[in-house]
């Protein structure tokens, strides 16, 4: 029987590297895979320390890989974050390294709301989060402004609006414009440098009031430079007041959320900006006639006090009161002499009572008597003591006897000895503890003996019989 082994041809084998590398030309030859949109949302988004971002795009039924790389994802005009559903435009590509397709991404917009939107609404909540909105934070206007600054556009309508309706109510203030562009590209950077002008005019001395920041109405992308956190940040941490003037009264900014004041129009802003001089000028000749009243009436009131007051005994006469004044010391002064006297009267006679007792008491009597009843109580206290050490010394004494009366040594002094086991040291009490050769110890009163057991074994078991010791 015959084996017959098919060899493959090397050719028609792949490796891996080859198989994959294979795939991607493929797909990645197709030109409807070099450029596609994809629908789909955000899942496992990572933006990397690199700048890169990486990230799955699903919907309910698959899933693909998607990388953003750093140069692309710098234009970005939102955030992407997990659960947001975005259309993706780029190309299939195949990742060598895992053998897997991913969507290489050029450009990523928001799925159903503009990216300038999704920008808007995430820059307003993290600079709310912050607390820059927080009407705590907002600062009063002042109330008769003398220089008032505009950050606009010099050629536009609003500083020219501002301009009129400052000349008709409040001519007393100046106008300072320091220009910027209003939208467009670099615009949001012109809008800080402009701010920066007016504070470095402020703190050289030229006091700025307020500053109105404004333009007119446009669309989102034409309004977005006020919508930047460059200059959300400048206004919120500016030393002057700040009036947002930007779009219309629908349109609303980020800058309307930081400034201190919003004024629908750039006109309205004028006119929260500096009051009217006519009814300045109406309120002080109110002012006036409530002073010139209030005067009237105060000097009525002092004239009516002073004619009361000249009717008095006192103005009158006023060497009367004086009179009254000095009877009422005269009577004050004896007061006071009555009582220091009397408190040193009563201590003096006081002491005259002590003085006599102490004479009648006789001392040295008193001393005697209290010398003798101390030696009395010596001599108890020393007949006590004596009595006291007797007793003690009779117990102790009798405490002495009979502990010599259990002192098992008082016994050798009699003729008795003990024996004791040289080996172990215990006393032998009985001769069944006993065996032949043993050796022993004969404790006595004045010494020890040493002996050993001779005789054999059994032969000490009998009670009474005779034992020899060999000493």
């Amino acid at each position: 029987m015959s084996t017959v082994v098919a060899h493959s041809e090397r050719s028609d084998v792949w490796t891996v590297a080859e198989l994959t590398d294979r795939i991607k030309n493929r797909i990645e030859s197709d030109p409807g895979l070099m450029h596609c949109m994809v629908a789909g949302e955000l899942s496992n988004f990572k933006h990397h320390s690199s700048g890169h971002m990486y990230f799955t795009l699903k919907d309910d039924k698959s899933r693909v890989r998607g990388i953003m790389f750093a140069g692309r994802n710098r234009f970005l005009r939102f955030a992407p974050k997990d659960g947001m559903r975005v259309i993706c435009t780029g190309s299939i590509g195949v990742f060598e390294r895992d053998g897997q397709y991913q969507l290489y991404v050029d450009d990523m917009q928001p799925d159903g709301v503009g990216a300038l939107y999704v920008a808007f609404l995430q820059l307003r909540d993290k600079l709310e989060q912050e607390g820059l909105f927080d009407p705590a934070r907002k600062r009063p206007l002042p109330a008769h402004p003398m220089r008032i600054g505009v950050v606009t556009s010099p050629t536009g309508a609003v500083i020219r609006d501002i301009c009129t309706t400052l000349s008709r109510r409040y001519p007393l203030a100046s106008v300072v414009l320091s220009p910027a562009a209003v939208q467009g590209p670099g615009a949001a950077e012109t809008i800080v440098r402009a701010l920066q002008r007016l504070s470095d005019l402020h703190q050289s001395g030229t006091s700025i009031d307020v500053v109105i920041v404004g333009r007119g109405g446009g669309s989102l992308e034409e309004l977005w430079p006020f919508n930047e956190e460059a200059v959300a940040r400048a206004i919120a941490t500016y030393p002057i007041p700040v009036i947002s003037a930007v779009g219309h009264e629908t349109d609303t900014t980020i800058c309307d959320f930081v400034a201190d004041v919003r004024a629908a129009t750039p006109t309205a802003a004028a006119e929260l900006a500096a009051p009217n001089l006519q009814e300045v000028a109406a309120q002080l000749q109110e002012w006036r006639k409530r002073s010139a009243t209030a005067l009237r009436f105060a000097h009525a009131a002092r004239t009516q006090s002073l004619t009361a007051l000249s009717k008095t005994a006192v103005l009158r006469d006023p060497m009367k009161l004086v009179d009254q004044r000095k009877q009422t010391v005269d009577y004050l002064e004896a007061r006071a002499a009555r009582f220091i006297q009397t408190p040193v009267q009563h201590a003096g006679r006081k002491l005259s009572a002590i003085t006599e007792r102490l004479y009648r008491v006789d001392i040295r009597r008193r001393m005697d008597q209290a010398k003798r009843s101390v030696d009395a109580h010596c001599e108890r206290a020393s007949v006590a003591v004596h009595r006291k050490s007797e007793r003690a010394n009779a117990t102790l004494e009798q405490r002495i006897s009979q502990l010599q009366a259990l002192n098992p040594l008082a016994v050798l002094s009699r003729g008795y000895s003990v024996i004791l086991d040289e080996t172990t040291d215990t006393v032998i009490g009985s001769v069944s503890n006993l065996v032949g050769g043993q050796r022993v110890r004969l404790q006595m009163q004045d010494g020890f003996v040493h002996a050993h057991i001779d005789g054999e074994e059994g032969d000490y078991h009998e009670r009474g019989k005779q034992l020899r010791l060999d000493l």
